[in-house]
């Protein structure tokens, strides 16, 4: 099978590049002809198909980055183009016009491609999945989190993004946003896309729910990892802790992921002297982030170390130093890559009561689970830890690996999409 496969950026920088390198790997060697579509950024992974993707307007331009920088042309150039990209549109029927493929997979395609690439991948009666990895169809802020709580009004009504100043706190980005959501949903763009992916079963249910997308197929087939031990050989850590409990958190280092409950609740266990370590890994170049790092400086918490960001090839070496992952966000996660890669080595995962996570996380199983935006419940669950012997933690992390090996699995996932693909083609043909 020929597939095209959608991104706007073609080179390493979160969760949904994680996917996009590693599905391309998994069907490349499965013997499908894989064609990337992309903008042309200098820091893009080499492609045979590179010279059909397209210039972006300006180099650093992300829709929600300050643009303060940005001239007041290249502002309306953008507004323009987030409606309907005529170079996406133009590149993208030319790649067509010369590698002729069955299908189109896209992934992220956001305001930098818009939803043009639709149109022309319609106009040429080629089937398309799109794979939800976050909520930016339903979401202003693609995270469903606004002012320090949970905010799904935009399910109801996308007009609330520009009340509340979902974008950058800008009324007039809030109201361009909505303006384009609104010119999408005129046009039914979502009709032109034969199937949706999404990773978990509480996004599944929750997009269902969603007025828009009610004449819509939607297919839930979770991310895989490609590093899990088949053998389920990986030996637990050795959990004696006269050492002190050792904890990490890997992502993105900000408010709506909770990474200031997890210090809290570490400084209420080291106030009481019990002895936990806590790693954080993730970038912390945001103002967030950088107050995060101020107050544990300030509180002398030297148990605390921020670790920085780390490339995704080496971050499935990092767990096994530790006895157990924190993922303690406020937010609906999807299906966070990090609670994958920690169950893939063994380390069970303590992780908060909402979205996908209280759905992914079994409590005393394959981890534990505190209530949301709660750092008293964190540190209790975390206390509560000191009293497993080492038989319950081999336990939890032999469940982590089996649960990660039968959810998480990368032929099952094969199976599962290529079925999809070939239901979306039979029916594009018949």
């Amino acid at each position: 099978m020929k597939i095209i496969i959608i991104h706007y950026r073609f080179y390493e920088s979160g969760g949904p590049e994680t996917y996009l390198f590693n599905v391309i790997k998994m069907l490349s060697e499965k013997g499908h002809e894989i064609i990337p579509f992309s903008i042309d950024y200098p820091e893009n992974k080499h492609s045979k198909y590179s010279k059909y993707f397209h210039k972006p307007i300006i180099k650093s331009f992300h829709y929600n980055d300050n643009q303060n920088n940005i001239s007041f042309i290249n502002k309306l150039r953008i507004v323009r183009s987030s409606f309907f990209n005529k170079k996406s549109y133009s590149s993208l029927q030319n790649l067509i016009d010369n590698v002729n493929p069955d299908a189109a997979y896209v992934l992220q395609y956001g305001v930098k491609l818009s939803t043009s690439i639709f149109d022309v991948l319609s106009k040429n009666q080629i089937p398309v999945l799109l794979r939800l990895s976050d909520f930016n169809l339903i979401c202003a802020k693609n995270i469903f989190y606004r002012d320090g709580g949970v905010c799904t009004k935009c399910i109801t009504s996308k007009y609330n993004s520009v009340l509340h100043r979902c974008v950058n706190d800008s009324f007039l980005q809030s109201t361009t946003y909505f303006a384009i959501q609104k010119f999408n949903e005129i046009r039914h763009f979502e009709r032109k896309i034969n199937a949706f992916i999404v990773p978990s079963l509480f996004t599944y249910e929750l997009l269902s729910k969603v007025k828009q997308f009610k004449h819509s197929k939607i297919f839930h087939i979770p991310t895989f990892s490609n590093k899990i031990s088949k053998e389920n050989s990986l030996k637990p850590p050795n959990y004696n802790l006269k050492n002190g409990l050792k904890l990490c958190f890997v992502g993105r280092v900000a408010e709506d992921k909770g990474v200031d409950i997890l210090i809290d609740a570490v400084k209420i266990l080291l106030d009481k002297n019990i002895n936990v370590t806590l790693d954080i890994y993730g970038a912390y170049n945001s103002n967030y982030a950088k107050i995060q790092m101020q107050n544990v400086q300030s509180l002398n918490l030297k148990s605390i170390i921020f670790k920085g960001y780390v490339k995704s090839k080496s971050i499935m070496e990092i767990y096994n130093k530790y006895h157990f992952s924190v993922i303690p966000s406020r937010c609906y996660d999807n299906m966070p890559n990090s609670l994958i890669e920690s169950c893939s080595n063994g380390i069970p995962v303590i992780a908060s009561k909402i979205g996908s996570l209280d759905k992914l996380i079994e409590d005393g199983f394959n981890g534990y689970k505190f209530e949301s935006d709660n750092s008293a419940s964190l540190a209790s669950v975390i206390k509560s830890l000191f009293y497993l012997n080492q038989n319950k933690y081999n336990n939890l992390s032999n469940n982590a690996l089996n649960w990660v090996n039968k959810h998480c699995d990368i032929n099952s996932h094969y199976d599962k999409l290529i079925t999809v693909f070939n239901k979306v083609i039979y029916e594009k043909n018949n």
